[in-house]
């Protein structure tokens, strides 16, 4: 019984894991437009 439970969920667990991480990788990689134009600013002011 318990064998079989755990055949479902770590599976779950595991894609559930993948989707949060792959989310948050591409969150990351693409800024906002208002996060961008505070680096170019930053660069602008700080040469």
């Amino acid at each position: 019984m318990a064998k079989r439970v755990f055949g479902w969920i770590i599976p779950i667990f595991i894609v559930g894991a993948l989707l949060v991480t792959m989310e948050t990788f591409k969150r990351s990689e693409t800024l906002t437009t208002d996060e961008q134009k505070k680096i170019n600013d930053y660069q602008q002011t700080n040469p």
